[in-house]
């Protein structure tokens, strides 16, 4: 019985140092990705809270969704990229 409970404790430190590797791998993708900000005012671009907030994996995507927003909106649309 001591091995086997040797080999739990073993196995759930080796998910443990797994699951923390992913999470930190995780959090460093997101610091790496990029967002646009949709405002409809332009007071709201110099740090007031935007209308939306979109986060894009790709250029294509980003332009893809700008697209559609602006399409159907009367309002002037401000783009603000970081």
């Amino acid at each position: 019985m001591s091995v086997f409970g040797s080999v739990l404790l073993a196995v759930l430190a080796s998910l443990g140092i797994a699951l923390s590797v992913l999470e930190l791998v995780r959090v460093r993708c997101a610091r790496k990705a990029e967002f646009i900000c949709l405002c409809f005012d332009e007071r709201l671009l110099e740090g007031e809270k935007p209308d939306m907030l979109i986060i894009c994996r790709t250029d294509a995507e980003q332009e893809e969704i700008i697209r559609r927003v602006c399409s159907d909106e009367s309002r002037r649309v401000y783009i603000k990229k970081f």
